[in-house]
């Protein structure tokens, strides 16, 4: 059955989520605030893989990687599509266990990452000469560059018929007797049979507007990027798991088309106070210095190598780092947020999915993984 669906937030996912509905035959409006793609997603690395994210959520990775290597083939756009692999750097002899377990879970699902001893690691990198002790590579992991993949779906969606507004913020979703009517905006209220919220961490805010508490916190994500250079890096560079947690931070360094190298080291934690996101903050200081030392730690030769660019976004994050995906509140209205900065990846299945609920039908994935409402059944 066709049906007018709104959908709140022009990131990547709410791309996604226009394209798979769209593709349905339904009439959609995507809303977005600012810039088509001028949050969150146009400041991410976008790096689309299956490693070390979440064992249970493994067949929705596979699927969504998949997805994004047909896109690229057919959306007839370079998107800058690259299958260059994912390497992660174990620097202490107790964390190779942990390697391990993720390897053997990986290759249980049909994945093939493999054990690098330091010598293999460079042969693959020869620039990574820094002192680590095993690394781990997922050969078939990918890059997209965010603005232009973001800019080719908008694009097909548009060819079948989405509505796609920027500079058009929701103020409130409509509901009356129980059910979504539209949303509010300053140039009047848009009608729709369903609505569904990828606004990022601007999501549990309107939510909460028609009454749906939602565990969504906005969390800094920061990059710098280098001057261009020569080929340098070949793969998606990031930190193995520690035994004691993700000791190392969230460490992600690229080479991108353009020469420039792209990089960032995240430490746990982070997270800030709704409103945080209304914000432009400049990039940390410390976070600058992390970052710097971790890349030189593992790229000695890149020492001296200029600073061009230093960027902040807010990603929406959920307590156990999953989306929020599916039915929450009155009738009609959709959650998709909640990404913790993998919203790239899992973009394509977030729209299948959305797309499979407003058509009730079968899932294709484990849905209790993503309902908002596990968290209120948690409490």
């Amino acid at each position: 059955m066709t049906r007018s669906v709104l959908v709140v937030g022009a990131g990547i996912v709410g791309a996604a989520v226009t394209l798979a509905l769209a593709r349905k035959g339904h009439r959609v409006t995507l809303l977005e605030q600012g810039t088509l793609g001028g949050a969150v997603s146009g400041a991410s690395l976008a790096c689309l893989g299956t490693h070390m994210i979440d064992s249970e959520e493994l067949p929705l990775l596979i699927w969504s990687c998949r997805a994004w290597r047909q896109l690229a083939e057919e959306i007839g756009a370079d998107i800058e599509y690259r299958r260059c692999g994912q390497i992660r750097f174990i620097e202490r002899e107790a964390d190779v266990a942990v390697a391990e377990r993720w390897i053997a879970e990986e290759r249980a699902a049909g994945l093939a990452p493999t054990l690098l001893t330091p010598a293999a690691l460079r042969a693959l990198e020869p620039a990574l000469t820094g002192d680590v002790v095993a690394a781990t590579h997922s050969p078939g992991d990918a890059v997209v560059n965010p603005f232009l993949a973001l800019r080719a779906i908008l694009r097909a969606a548009r060819s079948l018929g989405a509505d796609v507004r920027p500079h058009r913020p929701a103020r409130q979703v409509e509901v009356e007797a129980g059910r979504v009517v539209g949303v509010r905006t300053d140039a009047g209220p848009v009608a729709a049979d369903a609505v569904v919220l990828a606004a990022g961490p601007w999501t549990a805010r309107l939510a909460a507007g028609c009454g749906v508490a939602l565990p969504i916190r906005p969390r800094k994500a920061q990059c710098l990027a280098t001057v261009a250079r020569p080929p340098t890096i070949g793969a998606v560079v990031g930190a193995c798991e520690s035994t004691g947690g993700v000791e190392a931070g969230y460490t992600q360094i690229q080479q991108a088309r353009s020469g420039q190298i792209l990089f960032n080291s995240v430490l746990a934690g982070g997270l800030s106070e709704d409103g945080a996101q209304d914000r432009s903050p400049e990039v940390d200081p410390r976070f600058v210095r992390d970052s710097v030392t971790t890349l030189l730690r593992l790229f000695p030769s890149l020492g001296g190598i200029e600073l061009l660019r230093s960027w902040v976004r807010f990603e929406a994050v959920a307590p156990d780092d999953r989306f929020l995906i599916g039915p929450a509140g009155p009738a009609g209205l959709f959650i998709a947020a909640g990404d913790a900065g993998t919203g790239f990846v899992r973009a394509p299945a977030v729209g299948h999915l959305i797309a499979q609920m407003l058509a009730e039908d079968a899932l294709s994935f484990r849905g209790e993984l993503y309902a908002p409402s596990r968290f209120a059944a948690a409490a």
